[in-house]
């Protein structure tokens, strides 16, 4: 059997029934701020609620998709790792909306990769004055 490999994948669900966002706010560890947020959960063996904490790694921004129904609608950079950038499509699967997550390369504005002119090199004898 063929095992699934979800390296840079991941999807985002709908929150499960006993789950409830609880707060949002920001906690230091050792000298570094982080963006958190609690949520609300039933994970105890005994049924009693515990605040789950959950630390910021990233933004998604609305896509421009300009035209492109296979681009991302949302994209955005990764936090804990500067050349990555994550990229989510909404999708629909036995009526359950999702967002599906894929990780990749940081790509290079067109302007970075267009070539460069060579410098031009002047004398003190050009500079007009």
């Amino acid at each position: 059997m063929t095992e699934y490999d979800n390296t840079n994948s991941g999807v985002v669900y709908k929150p499960y029934e006993d789950q409830q966002f609880a707060g949002a706010g920001k906690l230091n560890i050792e000298g570094t701020d982080y963006k958190i947020i609690t949520v609300k959960e039933s994970l105890s063996k005994g049924g009693d609620p515990v605040r789950v904490g959950y630390g910021r790694m990233g933004v998604l921004f609305n896509n421009d998709r300009k035209g492109n129904d296979k681009a991302p609608q949302f994209s955005g950079p990764i936090d804990t790792h500067p050349s990555l950038r994550m990229a989510a499509w909404v999708k629909e699967k036995d009526g359950m909306h999702y967002m599906s997550l894929n990780v990749s390369e940081k790509q290079q504005a067109a302007a970075a990769e267009a070539p460069q002119s060579a410098p031009i090199h002047q004398t003190d004898d050009d500079i007009p004055f």
